[in-house]
């Protein structure tokens, strides 16, 4: 199902422990228990269950089917932390444009117009495909993989330069003090 894609481990005590948080909190917020009392008590006192209490039961089933999805994906997120800057992103699209050109190498196929338009996003030529061998684009993905080590390194700095920068374009638009 599109957007249910996140998922984590039961042996993640930490997880589990949240998804369970989650789960009892939207139970409690939508009164799961006391709906499905009422349902039980209605079905309970006729003594048979019509079409209304089984639309009533299945339409409940599904929002706690949706309750269980949506507390897996709240907690199945990743959390990649501080904003990442712009070096950064950058040097992990090189690191998938070199893949996928070492994918199109190996598949023998031709490149994809995905790989040609983050190409051109990168400013990067791309070799005629006839010209690069497989291991030429291992090597290429090997530096793109260097490149963005050495940037992971030094991106707390690069971040706070480019936080700064922000903070001082965003003042000088404002009018505000651009040192604060």
């Amino acid at each position: 199902m599109p957007g249910y894609h996140r998922e984590f481990k039961l042996y993640d005590t930490k997880r589990k422990t949240q998804f369970i948080e989650h789960l009892q909190e939207a139970y409690e917020r939508q009164r799961i228990a006391e709906r499905v009392d009422e349902i039980a008590l209605k079905i309970e006192e006729k003594n048979c269950a019509n079409d209304e209490d089984i639309d009533a039961y299945n339409k409940l089933d599904e929002e706690i089917v949706e309750l269980i999805r949506s507390a897996a994906a709240k907690v199945g997120r990743v959390d990649f932390g501080y904003q990442r800057s712009p070096d950064l992103c950058i040097a992990r699209k090189r690191i998938r444009m070199h893949k996928k050109i070492m994918s199109c190498i190996r598949n023998n196929i031709k490149y994809t117009e995905k790989l040609k338009s983050l190409a051109e996003e990168l400013e990067y030529d791309l070799p005629r495909q006839e010209s690069i061998t497989m291991k030429q684009a291992y090597t290429n993905v090997c530096e793109a993989w260097k490149e963005k080590r050495i940037i992971e390194k030094e991106d707390g700095e690069r971040r706070a330069r480019w936080l700064d920068e922000i903070c001082r374009e965003i003042a000088r638009e404002t009018g505000g003090d651009a040192d604060k």
